[in-house]
């Protein structure tokens, strides 16, 4: 019979728990996603990065799922849920950018954003937000009721 080989998984986080930055609300999301994003880049491309929290809204880390142009950038599902499962994430805040400083967000966005709402929901991984970052300020999902 093949030999096939061993999966382990192993999580190791980089800081105790009791150093990590905690979510809590929609500023606390606007203003830690401001804090990691690259500012050179914020007028320049669409950007789509996922913060992974544990069960006490603790910030476990983020990964950057897309970088797109000016105008736009390609969001699989798949991405965010693969850097969740990986993280070891409980929920999810989702944040990109609008190069354009529009603070209102597309068709496109909140598509996008109801079908990985779903897909987490099969997954037990909640979306808590999804913070627009913009030139001066950002938009809440979760405040304007989209989530």
């Amino acid at each position: 019979m093949p030999t096939v080989a061993e999966i382990t998984l192993s999580y190791k986080p980089a800081k105790p728990v009791s150093e990590l930055p905690c979510i809590t609300c929609p500023e606390d999301a606007a203003a830690y996603c401001h804090s990691i994003w690259d500012d050179d880049l914020l007028e320049l491309r669409e950007q789509f990065i996922v913060v992974l929290l544990n069960n006490q809204k603790q910030v476990l880390g983020w990964h950057l799922i897309s970088s797109g142009g000016a105008t736009a950038t390609i969001v699989e599902i798949a991405a965010i849920y693969q850097a969740a499962l990986l993280g070891n994430a409980h929920s999810l805040i989702f944040s990109h950018s609008h190069p354009s400083s529009n603070p209102r967000p597309s068709n496109a966005d909140i598509k996008l954003t109801k079908r990985a709402v779903d897909a987490g929901k099969l997954l037990g991984i909640a979306v808590d937000d999804h913070i627009i970052l913009y030139r001066g300020g950002y938009t809440s999902f979760r405040n304007k009721g989209l989530i």
